[in-house]
């Protein structure tokens, strides 16, 4: 009986560890500058757009908005990348309870 209370904890806190792992995965992918590089290419397609937005205007060309604006980025994501944004969220949201909780615990002890 003690055994399989021991093995259950070791896999509860074994899945814990990988879903923690997992969330620092995917939170350090996010943050290493990849939303910055995609904003910099749009900065860079943008003044693009203007410069070719003003050749043709001097050039006395007919202009219309839609040949200068950007086209819709196509969605990569699949079922993997979607579920892991999932999970890190609810790993989020559950450690920021958490330590709200705690907090106002803690509080409660020492007021």
């Amino acid at each position: 009986m003690n055994e399989k209370k021991k093995a259950k904890g070791t896999i509860i806190l074994r899945l814990l560890l990988l879903l923690f792992i997992i969330y620092l995965s995917l939170t350090i992918a996010m943050n290493t500058g990849y939303y910055e590089a995609k904003l910099s290419e749009k900065a860079t397609i943008t003044a693009t757009s203007m410069k070719r937005f003003e050749s043709d205007i001097k050039a006395g060309k007919d202009v219309d908005i839609k040949d200068y604006l950007e086209q819709e980025t196509k969605d990569y994501s699949n079922l993997a990348t979607r579920a892991g944004v999932a999970l890190s969220k609810a790993a989020e949201d559950f450690m920021s309870e958490g330590i709200t909780k705690a907090i106002d615990i803690l509080k409660k002890l020492f007021t």
